[in-house]
């Protein structure tokens, strides 16, 4: 009994040594002595690891668009043809100033429908006061007087139809019987629709004009990431400059499973309505985190790794990711500020790691 037992716990103490052995050896193999020859060698850049100041959430492609309302469409209340345009895509106009003028039937039409109804308005004014006096005689009966005064509210409302037909679209007449569309606000023209010989309908635009300098931009938003940006949150772009989310839509489209962002940004040279650019949107880091540049980041066997400066070489050490760019990730893991993490030569680094 006692040799039984004896040669239990020898086999046991043989096989804890074994697994012990194992698990130092497996850490070892994360470990990579190099001798400052072989780094050079092997063209092995470095890059320092910094704390991170915010959290890259998402990057995302974008459109740039004119924030909503900002946009005005000027349009033709009365079809005609164009005689001549006043100004040219990309001017700045004046609110008030000409923009295209137009020869119209129509208009004339309007007109003189409109001198017709202010005579008739006259005409049952007249009638109704003579109704008037005459009940105040007892010559005819109220009923009189009522269809009289009838008669005078539905020409009056007539009248005021016409005069808001021929005011409609700030429109500004002229002697010839023409009519010119002018700038409700001031801006900055987009686009030219009308052209000198052409006809235009009634409500086609003419002129579109943009009334404010400020851009937004569009994304979409994956599914996965809905929860994770909220309104307010900051953006930053490739050349710099930074924004923030104003929308967040709260559907998704039945065939992209994504919504719409969309986000303001300061005006510039650089951004032209209908370009495509990236967003970084990114938040105030929450935990200890740490940002490197995106060039580092390796994956073996599924898992991401870092290449770690070490007195003697490179460790291996895993990382989790946040986020990332296309120059610099949001990452959490064993590291610290101020390593130097391997840029280049990741592959050769690799395979030594792995043996092969």
């Amino acid at each position: 009994m006692q040799i039984s037992r004896f040669r239990r716990l020898t086999a046991f103490f043989a096989a804890a040594a074994v697994l012990g052995g194992f698990s130092q050896a497996a850490s070892a193999a994360n470990d990579l002595v190099l001798a400052p020859e072989q780094i050079t060698q092997l063209d092995i850049k470095l890059a320092e690891v910094q704390v991170a100041t915010r959290s890259i959430v998402a990057t995302l492609p974008a459109t740039i668009i004119p924030p909503l309302n900002t946009r005005i469409a000027i349009t033709a209340p009365f079809s005609g043809t164009v005689t001549s345009v006043k100004v040219l895509p990309g001017q700045a106009v004046r609110e008030g100033e000409p923009l295209v003028t137009l020869a119209s039937r129509d208009l004339s039409e309007a007109f003189v429908r409109l001198k017709q109804a202010e005579a008739d308005l006259q005409a049952a004014e007249v009638i109704a006061r003579r109704q008037r006096d005459l009940f105040q005689k007892n010559l005819v009966s109220v009923s009189k007087v009522g269809e009289a005064e009838a008669q005078v509210e539905k020409i009056r409302a007539l009248v005021r139809e016409n005069q808001r037909l021929m005011t409609m679209g700030n429109i500004k007449l002229n002697a010839d019987g023409s009519y010119t569309l002018t700038a409700p606000k001031s801006g900055r023209v987009v686009e030219m629709k009308a052209t000198p010989g052409t006809p235009l309908q009634a409500m086609d635009t003419a002129v579109i004009i943009d009334t404010s300098r400020e851009l937004w931009l569009q994304a979409q938003l994956a599914a996965n990431l809905v929860g994770a940006v909220a309104v307010g949150d900051r953006i930053e772009l490739p050349n710099g400059d930074a924004g923030k989310v104003v929308s967040v839509g709260i559907s998704l489209d039945p065939v992209t499973r994504s919504t719409t962002l969309m986000a303001e940004i300061p005006a510039s040279p650089e951004h032209i309505t209908g370009q495509t650019t990236s967003i970084t949107i990114v938040k105030q880091s929450a935990r200890e985190q740490f940002e490197i540049s995106a060039e580092a980041i390796s994956w073996i066997g599924g898992t991401a790794y870092v290449f770690v400066r070490t007195e003697t070489g490179f460790k291996a050490t895993p990382i989790v990711i946040s986020g990332r760019t296309a120059s610099v990730a949001t990452v959490e893991g064993d590291l610290r500020t101020g390593q130097k993490l391997a840029v280049s030569g990741q592959a050769q680094l690799e395979k030594m790691m792995t043996g092969e």
